[in-house]
Parts: structure tokens; C-alpha cells; sequence
């Protein structure tokens, strides 16, 4: 957490904790946790208790010489074990982790260490939906399974990755070069939720690259991934049971070192490194949950959080990959409807596609590369933060920012400006920001910044906890202000219009027929159920297409007939010989 105080610049990060308890010595001093009660984990003025109270959230302390047996109380959690019988071969049709695990078995025998390192954001700054460029509904598209931007490999392909060393999270690179120190005794893995069949050569591409890196394992799920929520407005049955048959990351991770410790009897000591914080909690409970079934098995059982990072892309290319990925959903979307059969009288219909659309979101000042340099040395970013300090917002009225700024405060886009800021402000694990005082065009009018409420406070965000889920504006949440330790820093930048790029969901609009084609079908094929009624609608409004029948009323009696003719045809066809 970053310092409250302005007498001295923030931490540059967090150190010196863990999820699981170890104790305050044997702690890797890069990565953070929520549970140990050591010594305090930052100089401020909150006692350590109630420091230790907001780290931990809703888990309960655990003395730093043991465990606490099992899950926190009211948790109830699932398990996963191993049903693989070590003893035997692996089928041929078995995951490949299994088969990989089984060959290990011989050649680390005896292994009493399980070290697993997560890939994204842990081990290597995996890019992210940008919000400079997308709205926050959009973004939460792209991160979910309804655009897929963790499910398509071009974000960590050419062109769109455009890999250097600095992609790697140096801190868990030197982490696994100290495990790899211990491998005659430690089993070293790779282990990820991205899908196998579209990742698994492109990351161990990566990881090949980086020599300071070695893993007896790389695992990822082998299962698929690729559905969209979108989707389900149709019911589509084949996709229902895809989506039941695929394990959420943490299950799948949970299984696979169920497996593990499984084929690997002797192993007493399990130390997890991930990035993020709900997964930290839910595994570390998991594993106080294994570790008392497993009665005098497991000295250590850790989950270590690693603080996020991320290098965004190119801001040209995003967009193209993201303009690809909108309308690759948009084509899923006809070829799943036109595949279950539907057609513009079946429930069934409102299925929609995404359509995008930039619009003026704001007015703000972009900093200078100099007053963004001076900004970052006044103030640190936290380490693993994304960090901004390169622009204030002026004007946040929408589509009426341009006229707000030229009619009430007198300037215009491209207009150079100069910012005082005096005080750092900052909410403890997401955000650090400092206000501004003053705003001035190169004439020394005062621009007042018109934020949409009269109590708004004008900030440059410094830094935010991006990859934890907070967001830019989260620094309008901040109350308390303190004075700069240098008094303060006069900046200079130049006014200009933000746009942002949003979605939404387009429903078609739906032909209405003055024959229902539904309503004979069932009528004469009563026996059809949900899919098989739209195949048979569709195959109707072919029949009438090929020979020039248009669905109007004066047509109904040849609609029917046609329909009957064809329902007797094909019951004909179904008769037993």
C-alpha cells in the first residue's frame, strides 16, 4: 500500500507477505499477503492491527509456528482428488499433464517440494484490454467469454505482442531461478488456465526464450473454452452442454495438483505463486483444507500473491485485433442461429450481435513528456501498478465536453495550458493521485474544471491497481489530501478530446410473417421438439423460396399444402421396411 502521508514519496511496493503461514524470515521479500502477522508491512500511522485486519480480509489470523486446521469457519469447500491410478500407463486418450507427470515419476522420485507459478500477470506481463481506448462495458466484454480476449492467442502473438525481456515479472523470474537451485528435491510447474489447444506452443515459444527460466511441467487446461454468454439468449443446446463440461480455472487447477501430490507421495511442501487475489484466498483455503485431510503430511502449504503487471499494446494494432474479435463473434452469432434453424417466428429469435461506436467521452489536458517525468519522480508508482501521470480531465460532460469547453470556459482543443498540483491523495490498494489547484491558458485565464458535480475534485491519477480490476476514475473516491512533500509542481500540457469505444448489443428486427410456418410445423410434425422444430421451419422457407411462394395470407392454402406434402414425404420415408 502506498504511504497516506505527503511528508515523503509512496513506497515504491508492497513487501514482505504471504497468504499461508511461514514465517517472517523465510518470506521472498517481492511478493505480498494477507494473513502473515509479522512485523507491520508499511510505515503509516494505522496500528498493525488494523493493518493486518485490511490485508487479510475475511480470513482468520493463523499463528505464525503452525496452521490453522482446515477451512475458515463457514467455508465450506469442495475437493478434487486424484482418481488416477499411478501404477499403471496413462491411456493414450488421458490429459497430457498426466502422461508428462507420469514420465516425471521416474526421474524425480522422492521429490518432497511442489513449486507452481501462474503465467498471466505473474510470471509475464500478459497485455490487457486498454482503457484509454474502451469503455468499461466493452472491456468487461473482452475479459470475459463473450469476446474471449483470454481465449484468442493473437494477444500473445506477432503482431499484436510485440515481445522484449521486459514482458517477464523480474521478481518471479528470480523466484523460479532460486526453486530451480532446489530441483533435485522440487518439482517445478508452469501452470495456467489458458486453453492448451490454442496456447501451448506460443507460451512455451515464450517461456523458451527466457533462459533463466526452466519448468519440469507446463500445464494448461486441456478443455474447451471458447463460448460466449451472448449466446445463451438462443438456448443453443449443443453450446449448454459444452459450458457444463468445462471446469473453471480453479478447479482445473485444483485438480491438477490433487494429482500431483498424488503420483509424488513424498511430497511435504507446496508453495503457489499468482497474481490474482481471489484466486491467492481461494487456493490458500484450499490447501488449509488439504493439508487436514492429510493428517502430518504438509509442513508448508503457501500461496504467495504476486503483485499484477502489464504492458498494453500498441494502441493501433488493439484496436484491429479487437475489431477482428468483434466481428468474429458478430459471424458465430448468424452461423450458430442459421445452424439450430432459427427463423424470425421462433422464441428464440432475439439472439444478437455486438456492434462498436466511438464516442466523445471527455476533455482532459495530456501532459508533456517533461511535467509526466517530473510527476513520476515526485511520486512513485507502487509496485506492479499501471502507471498514468500523463493526463487531468477538464471537462467530463459527454458529447457536450467540446462545447462546454469552448462556450463556458472559453478555450479549445489543441490550446496549451499550464497545472499546478499541491496534494497526493491516495485509497490503499487501488489508487494514488494528486489534485490539482489550478488550471491557466498561456493567456493566465483560469480554466475551472467542469467534472459534472460541483463537488468534484480535479486529479492526475499517478498510478492504479489496473490488473487487480480498479479502474482510472477510482481516484474520485478519495477524500483525504495531503500536501505535497515539495509543496508542489506546476505542469504543462495541451487540451484535447478523448474519445472511448463502446458496444452494444444489436437485436434484429424480427420479420413478422402472415403465415406462421411454426405453427404448422407442429402441427404436423407433433412429435418435434426445440432444435429439430427450427431445422424443419428452416427446410419450409427453403421449399417456398424454390418455387416462389411468398409467406402472405392469400398464399395460405399453398403455404399448407406444401407443408403437407412435405410432412407425408418424409413421415413416408421414416416407416420401418
Amino acid at each position: 500500500m502506498p504511504n497516506t502521508t505527503c511528508s515523503t514519496p509512496p513506497i515504491a511496493g508492497i513487501t514482505g507477505e504471504c497468504l499461508g503461514m511461514v514465517s517472517a524470515g523465510s518470506v521472498p521479500p517481492q511478493y505480498t499477503a494477507l494473513v502473515v502477522t509479522s512485523s507491520p508491512i508499511v510505515k503509516n500511522r494505522k496500528s498493525e492491527q488494523q493493518q493486518q485486519q485490511q490485508l487479510r480480509g475475511p480470513y482468520t489470523p493463523r499463528p505464525n509456528n503452525g496452521f490453522q486446521q482446515g477451512p475458515a469457519p463457514g467455508i465450506s469447500v469442495p475437493t478434487y482428488p486424484s482418481t488416477v491410478d499411478w501404477e499403471t500407463p496413462i491411456q493414450e486418450t488421458d490429459f497430457l499433464y498426466r502422461k508428462q507427470i507420469s514420465n516425471l515419476r521416474q526421474r524425480k522420485a522422492g521429490a518432497t517440494r511442489l513449486s507452481i507459478f501462474d503465467f498471466d500477470n505473474t510470471l509475464f506481463k500478459s497485455p490487457l484490454p486498454n482503457p484509454r481506448i474502451w469503455d468499461s462495458t466493452l472491456i468487461g466484454m473482452l475479459k470475459s467469454t463473450d469476446l474471449g480476449w483470454f481465449h484468442d492467442s493473437r494477444t500473445l502473438d506477432k503482431p499484436y505482442l510485440k515481445y522484449t525481456r521486459n514482458h517477464w515479472i523480474k521478481e518471479t523470474v528470480a523466484q523460479v531461478r532460486s526453486e530451480v537451485k532446489k530441483s533435485d528435491s522440487t518439482i517445478i510447474v508452469l501452470l495456467t488456465g489458458r486453453a492448451h489447444s490454442s496456447y501451448r506452443p506460443l507460451i512455451l515459444d515464450l517461456v523458451s526464450r527466457n533462459s533463466d527460466l526452466y519448468f519440469d511441467l507446463v500445464v494448461l487446461k486441456e478443455t474447451p473454452t471458447r463460448q460466449s454468454p451472448l449466446m445463451s439468449q438462443g438456448e443453443f443446446s449443443d453450446l449448454a452442454a459444452a459450458r457444463a463440461a468445462t471446469p473453471l480455472t480453479f478447479e482445473y487447477k485444483m485438480g491438477v495438483i490433487e494429482d500431483i501430490i498424488s503420483a509424488f507421495p513424498d511430497i511435504s511442501d507446496i508453495q503457489m505463486w499468482d497474481d490474482r487475489i481471489n484466486h491467492c484466498q481461494k487456493m490458500q483455503t484450499y490447501l488449509d483444507s488439504l493439508r487436514s485431510r492429510t493428517t502430518d503430511r504438509f509442513n508448508e502449504a503457501i500461496v504467495y500473491y504476486v503483485p499484477p503487471q502489464t504492458i498494453f499494446m500498441d494502441m493501433a494494432k488493439e484496436r484491429n485485433l479487437v475489431r477482428s474479435m468483434v466481428s468474429a463473434h458478430n459471424d458465430h452469432v448468424h452461423e450458430r442461429a442459421s445452424a439450430c434453424g432459427l427463423a424470425p417466428d421462433d422464441k428464440d429469435y432475439s439472439v444478437g450481435t455486438l456492434q462498436t461506436q466511438s464516442h466523445l467521452a471527455h476533455v482532459d489536458v495530456s501532459l508533456s513528456p517533461k511535467s509526466s517525468s517530473a510527476l513520476q519522480k515526485e511520486v512513485r508508482s507502487p509496485f506492479g501498478w499501471m502507471t498514468e501521470a500523463n493526463h487531468m480531465m477538464l471537462v467530463n460532460e459527454g458529447e457536450d465536453s467540446e462545447a462546454v469547453l469552448e462556450n463556458e470556459l472559453g478555450a479549445k482543443d489543441g490550446d496549451k495550458v499550464t497545472i499546478v498540483v499541491d496534494c497526493i491523495g491516495t485509497i490503499p490498494g487501488s489508487t494514488i493521485a494528486v489534485r490539482v489547484s489550478e488550471v491557466k491558458d498561456m493567456q493566465g485565464n483560469v480554466l475551472k474544471p467542469r467534472l459534472g458535480r460541483d463537488e468534484a475534485v480535479a486529479y492526475i491519477t499517478v498510478a492504479y491497481n489496473g490488473v487487480e480490476g480498479f479502474r482510472l476514475s477510482r481516484s474520485d473516491k478519495i477524500k483525504r489530501w495531503r500536501p505535497l512533500a515539495s509543496g508542489g509542481l506546476v505542469l504543462d500540457g495541451t487540451i484535447g478530446k478523448h474519445y472511448l469505444t463502446a458496444a452494444s448489443l444489436v437485436m434484429p428486427k424480427p420479420v413478422i410473417n402472415e403465415v406462421s410456418i411454426g405453427r404448422l410445423v407442429c402441427h404436423y410434425w407433433p412429435d418435434l421438439r426445440g432444435k429439430e422444430i427450427g431445422n424443419k421451419i428452416s427446410e419450409i422457407n427453403q421449399r417456398l423460396a424454390d418455387v416462389g411462394i411468398e409467406n402472405m395470407e392469400e398464399n395460405k392454402d399453398k403455404i399448407e399444402n406444401i407443408v403437407k406434402s412435405h410432412a407425408f414425404t418424409t413421415q413416408e420415408q421414416e416407416l420401418p421396411l
